[in-house]
């Protein structure tokens, strides 16, 4: 248990300093986000205290289903820039308004499909209490993440913001 004490905390630790580098470089943003999947994933291990069993099926599962994930949010965000680009600019005819609200209404859609995959998933590994400790862990988790990147956020100067 003290291993994965200490690869959580190392994790954290990566996490914390990727986000910082984060703010303005791409590529440190897509190794935040595999640390913060990383962290999650060992978490998780740990909350839920996964056998050696349900950790093989479930990891890959996971695994593929947050990359898809990250890569359908990009998406996404790259729709909702060009939506408030359009908006902003009000050139563009409401066809082309339609389209982008479409694009993102694709991407939410396709990133709560993969939920449910990731549901699913769980639902049939897990037994009865781990289920109840997974929607546990899982608001748990993403508070405190929240809570350290607030940290991390009053620790250094002001970042000028993108609108």
């Amino acid at each position: 248990m003290n291993r994965d004490r200490l690869i959580a905390a190392l994790a954290l630790f990566a996490f914390l300093g990727t986000w910082a580098a984060a703010q303005t470089d791409p590529q440190a943003r897509t190794r935040l986000r595999e640390n913060i999947s990383t962290l999650y994933l060992l978490r998780l291990t740990q909350a839920l205290e996964l056998t050696d069993t349900q950790t093989g099926r479930l990891f890959p599962v996971l695994t593929r289903i947050e990359r898809e994930k990250a890569e359908s949010q990009r998406r996404m965000n790259l729709g909702l820039m060009d939506l408030r680009v359009a908006l902003e600019e009000g050139g563009e005819g409401e066809a082309r308004i339609l389209e982008l609200v479409g694009r993102v209404r694709a991407e939410r859609l396709a990133v709560r499909r993969m939920d449910e995959e990731a549901e699913a998933a769980l639902d049939e590994v897990l037994s009865p209490v781990q289920k109840a400790r997974y929607l546990l862990f899982t608001v748990d988790f993403y508070r405190n993440l929240g809570r350290q990147v607030e940290k991390a956020r009053q620790m250094r100067p002001a970042i000028k913001r993108r609108p």
